[in-house]
């Protein structure tokens, strides 16, 4: 490898694509029979039970709010207090993430929601490419 060529970054889940462009997001699955969705491909739809492959979708970058916990104790190495949230994103899917950028005691269920992808935390493989993760921040001007 030369010391010009950057490697490409790499997913941080499963469920993060990164596109030839570098631009990442969320892949979600939807039954091609009753529309239900998924954050992972499985043999049946778990909603209807059909037995159609799962078709891959891009998933909405906003959402809300649906539960959230502050969390004051942690790993070495992982400033607290930080907020973890559940969020519904528009298209059905729920994440699990934190959320940043907020003041811990005006999160709200409900409270709109963007999803932001990052560096992960710094984290790179073996061969120097960082990874890619994601949280979320509250959408500008809406409560």
């Amino acid at each position: 490898m030369s010391a010009s060529h950057t490697p490409s970054p790499r997913p941080a889940t499963g469920f993060i694509r990164v596109g030839k462009d570098l631009q990442a997001w969320i892949a979600g699955y939807r039954c091609p029979d009753c529309g239900a969705v998924a954050l992972q491909m499985t043999l049946a739809c778990r909603h209807c039970s059909s037995r159609k492959p799962l078709q891959e979708f891009r998933a909405a970058e906003r959402g809300s709010i649906y539960s959230w916990t502050v969390v004051e104790r942690s790993y070495p190495g992982i400033p607290v207090p930080f907020v973890s949230v559940i969020v519904d994103l528009d298209d059905g899917l729920s994440l699990k993430g934190t959320l940043r950028g907020a003041d811990r005691d005006a999160v709200r269920a409900g409270m709109p929601v963007s999803l932001v992808f990052d560096d992960a935390g710094s984290a790179v493989d073996a061969d120097g490419a960082a990874y890619i993760g994601y949280h979320f921040t509250p959408v500008a001007g809406e409560k």
